[in-house]
């Protein structure tokens, strides 16, 4: 097998024209790097696996488990090349959880496709199937609803997720997707993950106690603005009975980054409206606030100037402005 990981944390996203004409076939898009609902397209093949924009977050499976089902219903034959294995360039922005084990699964999409094929040969076979499926299924959930699943911090099953990816949660906490972006970094994140996520399969994976510790510094009228400071600070805002929160982080060079986040499109709290407020007051371009109608994210890039005073007075301002009309 030849997938060749291509990580550009510091590429705007692409549209799928500039995707299927700039980058060589076959190639696959993980997870936002290009903007817009999955595709399939024969032609090259390109294919997009993302539920981000353009899509029902909560009707839309997480890029992972599109990946996987990609896999078991055939994926690999539209990839093999002239020696006869898969092959094709995997494009990546990020290396967060969603993208860490997209790629796990296409890189051991093979093994993994042996496995679930000659599952009823070994009970052992059987045991990797159904970890496999409860790791990609968990995570599913984890992210498609950013974090607010209603999973207790105390189920084995996500105290073994957060070993898993413990390496990303911690470069996440600490800064490590800020300012430079280094591609390097990204990399030993999603090396770090792949070799946990294939540990657990096997069946050595570990388990460890989740930091669900987060402080509140404002907020509003049914929502709060935090700063996270254990990895886990999302399940412990939603095990409180929080529905929406922007998250605060701020950047060594004073700039920020933000993320908010409602628990689904029934939690009144308007996202895309934010969004399209502070990419008016911040002039942005290609790097802008983005993500999906229950979640969004400040510029990844550059950030965001805005002060935190300033993001809870305009989301208090269209707050109010939404229950007077």
């Amino acid at each position: 097998m030849s997938f060749n990981l291509i990580i550009e944390p510091n590429t705007p996203p692409l549209s799928r024209r500039e995707f299927c004409t700039q980058k060589k076939a076959p190639a696959i898009a993980l997870d936002g790097y290009v903007v817009g609902g999955p595709f399939f397209s024969e032609k090259g093949p390109h294919i997009n696996f993302n539920h981000h924009e353009g899509v029902d977050r909560l009707a839309t499976r997480a890029t992972c488990g599109q990946v996987l089902l990609a896999i078991c219903q055939g994926l690999l034959e539209c990839l093999t090349g002239a020696n006869n294995e898969p092959n094709g360039d995997v494009y990546v922005d990020d290396c967060d959880e969603d993208c860490a084990t997209s790629w796990t699964l296409l890189n051991n999409s093979s093994l993994i496709q042996d496995v679930i094929n000659n599952f009823q040969k070994s009970e052992e076979l059987q045991r990797r199937v159904l970890r496999l499926n409860r790791l990609v299924w968990v995570e599913d959930l984890l992210d498609a609803t950013a974090g607010a699943y209603c999973f207790p911090p105390e189920m084995l099953m996500i105290q073994k997720l957060a070993w898993v990816f413990e390496p990303y949660r911690y470069f996440r906490l600490h800064g490590g997707l800020d300012g430079i972006r280094d591609a390097h970094a990204f990399r030993n994140i999603i090396m770090d993950v792949e070799h946990r996520i294939l540990r657990y399969i096997e069946g050595h994976g570990r388990s460890i106690t989740l930091d669900t510790r987060y402080e509140r510094i404002g907020g509003g009228e049914n929502w709060i603005m935090v700063k996270e400071i254990g990895m886990h600070a999302r399940t412990g805002m939603f095990a409180d009975g929080i529905r929406a929160y922007v998250s605060v982080r701020e950047r060594s060079n004073g700039i920020f980054s933000y993320v908010i986040a409602r628990m689904s499109p029934f939690i009144p709290f308007p996202i895309p409206k934010f969004c399209r407020r502070f990419n008016t007051i911040e002039h942005c371009n290609n790097d802008q606030w983005g993500g999906s109608r229950i979640c969004i994210g400040s510029p990844r890039i550059q950030g965001s100037s805005s002060t935190p005073s300033v993001i809870e007075k305009e989301i208090n301002r269209i707050l109010k402005k939404e229950h007077s009309s």
